[in-house]
């Protein structure tokens, strides 16, 4: 079996959403003859490696090692910070108060010495310390196994780094994997300054260079990067989307009520630019001309979202008059999520400033077979559900296409158009989004770049 080097600081037991995807690609890579061999960072209770057992009939478990980070300044102090704030009880409150509001990560304000040590010590992430353990466990894995190939995936993107310096050093063949795209327009102003931006644009490019396949989450980031890179070849950027696995689902136990009241959940974080602020906006009005009553609809918020854009949301529910029909809970692991995903009528996507990017719960949700409302920017998340015919795409700075689209979710909730199945992750609509079918695309690439 040909073995490939996959390295992902978040893999699992990281609830982090950025362990999904490396997870699955290896759970299913075995299916097409690659062994993968995972180089994750270490949290403090796993062991320093170990090979799990086999799975099913065609999917080996994958070997991985975990190897320890260096310390970072900003990540000790955060990690100080938050653990006096859980012993005052307020770890959720500090938590969300770490999410800078949008106009802060915009803000040119005055340069001083914090701004300028904030700027180098995020350059290209705060991962950055985890950059030389990882080449020399990768060096040793390489040598180990005898493995000819990497993926890397990111963010954070000290995972790419780790990459190019295993290219440089070995010869190996290299795919780079982004999750997020990773460009200077992307950057908060926050984290930059001139001399960051040319040490970071170098690195991009030779990341860009260097990688035999680039590859990216939606259509809009690989035409990005191509525009960007137009001096590399267009055809070693490839779009690979995410997607769901239906052995996430496998033994939840959930029965979807009927639609009255109609459920609309969220889950996840209110940050950079996300906020809840114009659906909640459009449900006032409509409670108040009357085309809802009170009684038709629950909203639950789940995650961290007691702070939306600098602003606390239990005072823009106050001020809306939507404590009655708004619930905010603290974070659930993620089979809770999916379990209440299962029992909801209409899953809320924002994506406000964020076009080029489509959350995981968007795959989630359609597995699920729940209607994803998404209130955003018409990019890649609109493009799928205009695809799939799974869910209601509108412009948030739009406040009667809100309305409207609040309405038609609770016309097809009423409609049973989102009628549960048993098994609703076998909606044909949705099946390119399999991550098997997703690997199986995966190990052609590898196939494609053997040396």
């Amino acid at each position: 079996m040909k073995r490939v080097l996959i390295v992902s600081y978040y893999y699992p037991p990281s609830s982090a959403v950025g362990a999904v995807r490396p997870s699955k690609f290896a759970d299913y890579l075995s299916a097409f003859d690659w062994h993968p061999i995972v180089l994750t960072a270490s949290p403090p209770f796993a062991p320093a490696q170990h090979r799990q057992d086999t799975r099913g009939h065609d999917r080996i478990r994958p070997t991985v090692c975990h190897e320890k980070e260096w310390p970072h300044p900003l990540k000790a102090y955060e990690r100080f910070r938050e653990r006096t704030a859980a012993k005052r009880g307020k770890a959720q409150e500090y938590a969300a108060k770490t999410i800078l509001p949008y106009a802060q990560c915009y803000d040119s304000g005055r340069w001083g010495v914090k701004r300028w040590l904030l700027a180098f010590l995020s350059l290209p992430d705060r991962e950055t310390t985890w950059l030389v353990p990882a080449v020399l466990r990768g060096l040793r894995q390489i040598r180990k196994s005898g493995a000819r190939h990497v993926i890397t995936t990111g963010p954070p993107f000290t995972c790419h780094l780790v990459g190019l310096l295993l290219k440089r050093m070995t010869g190996v063949r290299w795919i780079a994997d982004f999750r997020d795209p990773w460009s200077l327009r992307h950057k908060f102003p926050v984290f930059r300054n001139g001399a960051t931006d040319k040490v970071e644009s170098r690195l991009i490019a030779a990341v860009m260079r260097h990688a035999d396949v680039v590859l990216s989450v939606t259509d809009a980031m690989t035409d990005e990067a191509k525009q960007e890179h137009a001096d590399i070849p267009g055809e070693r950027f490839q779009t690979l989307m995410s997607g769901f696995d239906p052995e996430d689902f496998s033994g939840i136990k959930w029965a979807r009520p009927y639609p009255d009241p109609i459920i609309f959940s969220y889950f996840g974080t209110f940050y950079h630019g996300r906020t809840p602020e114009p659906f909640l906006t459009a449900l006032k009005g409509l409670l108040d001309d009357g085309s809802l009553k009170r009684g038709d609809i629950r909203v639950r918020f789940v995650g961290q979202v007691t702070l939306a854009d600098g602003q606390p949301v239990s005072k823009m529910l106050r001020d809306l008059g939507l404590e009655d029909l708004v619930s905010l809970h603290t974070p659930v692991p993620r089979r809770e999520a999916l379990k209440q995903t299962l029992e909801s009528h209409v899953v809320l996507v924002l994506d406000e400033r964020h076009p080029v990017q489509i959350p995981l719960k968007l795959y989630d949700a359609m597995a699920a077979g729940v209607t994803v409302f998404n209130v955003g920017s018409g990019g890649a998340a609109a493009e799928v559900l205009r695809r799939t015919g799974r869910g209601v795409s509108v412009r948030y700075e739009r406040p009667a296409e809100v309305r409207a689209g609040i309405l038609e979710c609770v016309k097809q909730a009423r409609s049973a158009v989102t009628a549960s199945s048993s098994r609703p992750w076998e909606d044909s609509a949705i099946q390119e989004f399999h991550f098997r079918r997703l690997t199986g695309r995966l190990a052609a690439y590898l196939d494609g770049c053997r040396s």
